[in-house]
């Protein structure tokens, strides 16, 4: 067995806009994934409709015909729905997303119009039965109170850990999806690994973490493979006020990982996406990396003084830099915008 593990999957603004591009985009990734049994991922935009999520001030959709084309040249076999997203477009959205994977034949648990919809899903792979289970922590603001009726799985430790148990009796390999964490950090919490010693413990194989859209660092606990952030492997750059934006340049370094039947990291792929949304390699070793970000999570931990540090690079200095100068920004506008000042002084305030 070969299975490809992703984060965040959005198929949004150039990407269903520009859509001409898209061959060439995905050509190098399409190629690497090939020889893949397949890729879960989180699919971060749905499907657009035309309501919207009043809870949210930003939406993301995406075309059907461009998600239909692309989770196939990503060998897309199973997506997670529990994310902050999935319901931007209100049940409209998310019907037509289920809708399109139900066509598809991908599988996908998290977020459903029906119960059974949400509930985790187990299907064959390469000869094993593989449990798929996915939560959102309610801590990403999913605004699902708006839509009282959908179901959209909730992350509670107890109430996982039972549904792993269970699924542990029913499959061979169990996989545990969780969207949580800090946006735009390379660091996971003290919360999250409890919450991963826990799922490990109840008998989950995997755990796939997403939401940061960075790639966070990767450890076994026990005989489980956690994976706190996987980072983004597509964002589509989008416009706003005229201009066009991307996430951080942090969040366009990401990897895909490769696991094989004993539930194992036997490879991993680096990725970089470039302006545009055009996906090359990254050319970074990966092990090594989460090597250092192993040993600096350990120091984060265990001194404030370090934690502090690292939370104000993290939540100020990188973000003021971004503001300035990140994908398709200009400087010297930027500088010249009034309100720029009190912008500072919040990010500071968040220290």
């Amino acid at each position: 067995m070969r299975l490809a593990l992703a984060g965040d999957i959005a198929l949004h603004g150039l990407i269903s806009s520009d859509t001409a591009s898209n061959a060439e985009r995905f050509r190098w990734l399409e190629g690497e994934l090939s020889g893949c049994d397949g890729m879960i991922a989180n699919l971060e935009a749905p499907v657009e409709a035309g309501e919207r999520n009043s809870g949210k001030k930003a939406h993301l959709f995406a075309g059907a015909s461009v998600t239909e084309e692309l989770l196939k040249r990503l060998n897309v076999i199973c997506v997670s729905l529990a994310n902050n997203h999935i319901l931007d477009c209100g049940s409209g959205g998310l019907e037509n997303t289920i809708a399109l994977l139900d066509r598809l034949g991908i599988y996908h648990s998290g977020a459903g119009l029906t119960a059974d919809q949400a509930a985790p899903v187990i299907f064959p792979l390469a000869g094993k039965k593989i449990a798929f289970a996915a939560w959102n922590h309610d801590s990403t603001n999913p605004a699902h109170d708006r839509y009282p009726a959908l179901f959209l799985n909730i992350f509670n430790r107890t109430e996982a850990e039972a549904e792993i148990r269970e699924l542990r009796q029913k499959a061979d390999i169990v996989i545990a999806s969780i969207h949580w964490g800090t946006d735009y950090s390379f660091f996971h919490e003290s919360w999250q690994r409890e919450a991963a010693e826990g799922l490990a413990a109840a008998g989950a194989d995997i755990i796939m973490g997403h939401h940061s859209h960075t790639l966070q660092p990767f450890e076994n606990i026990g005989s489980a493979a956690v994976f706190y952030g996987l980072g983004s492997l597509v964002f589509g750059d989008f416009m706003r006020h005229g201009s066009m934006y991307a996430l951080y340049r942090r969040t366009k370094h990401s990897a895909v990982f490769m696991i094989d039947e004993s539930c194992r990291v036997s490879g991993a792929l680096s990725t970089h996406e470039l302006k545009g949304n055009r996906i090359v390699n990254g050319g970074r070793d990966i092990f090594r990396r989460n090597d250092r970000l192993l040993h600096m999570s350990r120091i984060r931990e265990r001194s404030t003084t370090a934690a502090a540090v690292i939370r104000f690079q993290e939540r100020v200095l990188s973000r003021i830099w971004e503001y300035f100068f990140g994908y398709y920004m200009n400087p010297l506008k930027r500088l010249i915008q009034v309100g720029n000042i009190r912008k500072g002084f919040r990010l500071f305030r968040q220290v």
